[in-house]
């Protein structure tokens, strides 16, 4: 599967910091099971709870970025002019979008898999992050019309730990990954999505 493609590129090319945010109490989750949450660890720049706020502001892309726009699942962001993007046809409506940027050693990737259901189910879970590890739960929201949208780190044996953030728009589950410890450049990122 393709899904941790962009991943184990940059692992092959370097190593990664450590950034760790924590569960922010909202009234509703799409998570199935919400109240599973691990301690949180203390991080750099952007605190442990502050994270998920960041991502919930919808803001100005950085000087120099360039959009990307996915015209199919109606959804852009804007992000640095040395990244390259790729899409990946996954079959059965599922795909990939690979976002590399090999220069400095960063990435992200969003699958995107038709979903019929409210809530992110246990089972859609496990079978997407065959790990289980999922730690530092936090409800957050995606771009102007502030989707629901839910963040948390999980684990690759080979991979190592990611920050993951999933919501589901228009009948689909979107799962963007990206390593822990990209927050300062990950949180600009999602600040621009936005849906058309």
């Amino acid at each position: 599967m393709k899904k941790f493609l962009f991943l184990i590129l940059l692992v092959a090319l370097g190593g990664f910091w450590y950034l760790d945010s924590t569960k922010v109490p909202n009234k509703t989750s799409l998570l199935e099971n919400p109240n599973w949450v691990y301690p949180t660890v203390a991080t750099t720049t952007i605190g442990s709870k502050e994270l998920p706020v960041a991502i919930a502001k919808a803001g100005d892309p950085p000087p120099g970025y360039v959009i990307y726009t996915n015209e199919k699942h109606g959804f852009s962001y804007y992000h640095s002019s040395q990244s390259k993007i790729k899409e990946y046809d996954e079959g059965g409506g599922a795909m990939t979008v690979v976002q590399e940027n090999p220069q400095n050693m960063r990435g992200l990737q969003i699958f995107i898999v038709p979903y019929d259901k409210e809530v992110i189910t246990e089972e859609r879970f496990n079978r997407d992050v065959p790990s289980g590890v999922r730690y530092n739960i936090a409800n957050t929201t995606i771009g102007l019309k502030k989707i629901l949208a839910v963040t948390f780190n999980s684990y690759d044996n080979f991979l190592g730990e990611t920050r993951e953030v999933w919501f589901i728009y228009k009948g689909y589950l979107f799962e963007v990954t990206t390593f822990k410890g990209f927050a300062e450049w990950f949180v600009p990122i999602m600040q621009t999505w936005r849906f058309l």
